[in-house]
């Protein structure tokens, strides 16, 4: 009896772990988050985000910034959110466990529950991106693409080039194609099928409501949308853009310039444009209340702004 109780609690231990469905049109964090690194990650109310101030822990709040939590200790980015799961990135990070001293993590990709308990590593490698996909994880791993069901089976190529699969929508990425001709290419994630949406000189390319927005590379790198349904292009701001973010019917974006370089935001039609603070900034990252965003060089201060209204900044310490 106690045999067969101690094999059968061995079979349990190695038998692939059973996660609940998402919704077949889920998607597990914002495009435009995602490729901003994915630090804060909005879902049902609370947000989980990338404590800059303690080397990028995970930690969860309200989306009104009250009762905060700490999760974990790990360095995280690409957070992705879908049923009782967190899926996030792990990059290289030292942390101090209590009675255990220093310890150091590998990068790759990990989930967890909603309250941070039962972690589990899903991939041991580096990862760039990470993307839920209703019930796949589609990352990227150097300049090559993978999927892989959220119970971690299953992993194979989805494609030998370098996409990053932060732009998905009802199985399909979105994406400027850096190493050839920088048109924007729609990936069927079913078939692995790769097909031009427009030819453009492009980078950076979200979908948003029926628009691919994008950075226009021969035009000084311009913010323009393009339309999927009529084709038309827009060219929504004239300055120079280092990074943006969309979402919430509006638009921030870092504006390049030599004198007068600031973080701006627009309506999605490129209306209403307001200086929320110069100088230079990046990691913005949206929520339904806030955005946040840092200083360029510096990865440890956090500002955060509202979303409408009057432009105000202030520093966001958890």
């Amino acid at each position: 009896m106690i045999a067969a109780a101690l094999i059968g609690s061995i079979i349990y231990r190695f038998l692939p772990e059973e996660i609940s469905l998402n919704d077949p049109a889920h998607i597990g964090n914002t495009a435009g988050n995602l490729a901003n690194g994915g630090l804060f990650c909005e879902m049902n109310g609370k947000v989980y985000f990338s404590n800059s101030y303690e080397n990028g822990s995970l930690y969860v709040m309200n989306n009104d910034e009250t009762e905060i939590k700490k999760l974990n200790d790990l360095n995280v980015f690409s957070i992705n959110v879908g049923g009782d799961y967190i899926y996030f990135g792990q990059g290289s990070s030292r942390f101090s466990g209590e009675g255990f001293g220093i310890f150091r993590t590998k990068p790759g990709l990990m989930r967890s529950k909603l309250n941070g308990k039962d972690m589990k590593t899903m991939l041991s490698f580096p990862i760039t991106t990470a993307t839920l996909a209703a019930n796949e994880i589609i990352y990227q791993s150097g300049s090559q693409l993978f999927r892989m069901g959220t119970d971690g089976e299953n992993d194979r190529q989805l494609s030998s080039i370098n996409i990053n699969p932060s732009s998905y929508v009802n199985g399909t990425i979105y994406y400027a194609n850096a190493g050839k001709d920088h048109f924007v290419y729609a990936l069927d994630v079913a078939s692995g099928y790769s097909s031009v949406v427009f030819e453009a000189n492009t980078y950076n390319a979200i979908y948003e409501g029926g628009y691919i927005y994008y950075l226009d590379l021969g035009n000084n790198y311009r913010l323009c949308r393009y339309s999927i349904y009529d084709h038309t292009i827009e060219i929504l701001t004239s300055d120079r853009v280092d990074f943006y973010n969309i979402g919430y019917g509006v638009i921030f974006y870092q504006k390049n310039s030599p004198t007068e370089p600031a973080l701006v935001r627009m309506n999605l039609d490129g209306s209403d444009q307001e200086i929320i603070r110069p100088g230079n900034h990046n990691h913005i990252n949206m929520t339904s209340r806030y955005v946040y965003f840092q200083d360029f060089g510096d990865e440890v201060r956090t500002y955060k702004t509202p979303l409408y209204g009057a432009p105000s900044v202030s520093i966001f310490r958890p």
